[in-house]
């Protein structure tokens, strides 16, 4: 009977133990700045979260000039009352265009 109080409170201790050294979830970060664009003489900064600033960038210019979204983004465009442009996601990929 000992033996099997021993071995509980062993596993609560190990259980207490893994429950306080578990990481926490990851803090919010702000989309990275990628830069300016410049697209039918119209200045852009392009913002993206989870891709490249590349990636962005080639998608902001294609979709600036052509109104063509990459493959697989759901895209929303935005009245001129607002500074932002348009922005595009897919899952959690998402890179967006602010008029300056």
């Amino acid at each position: 009977m000992r033996r099997t109080t021993l071995s509980v409170a062993a596993l609560v201790a190990v259980l207490a133990l893994a429950a306080v050294s578990a990481p926490g979830a990851g803090a919010t970060v702000p989309p990275k700045n990628c830069g300016m664009l410049t697209v039918k003489s119209k200045r852009f900064q392009i913002k993206a979260d989870q891709i490249t600033c590349r990636t962005a960038k080639t998608y902001s210019r294609r979709y600036l000039s052509s109104h063509s979204r990459p493959s697989g983004y759901r895209c929303s465009d935005y009245s001129k009352a607002t500074k932002l442009r348009f922005r595009c996601s897919k899952r959690v990929r998402v890179f967006f265009a602010i008029r300056r």
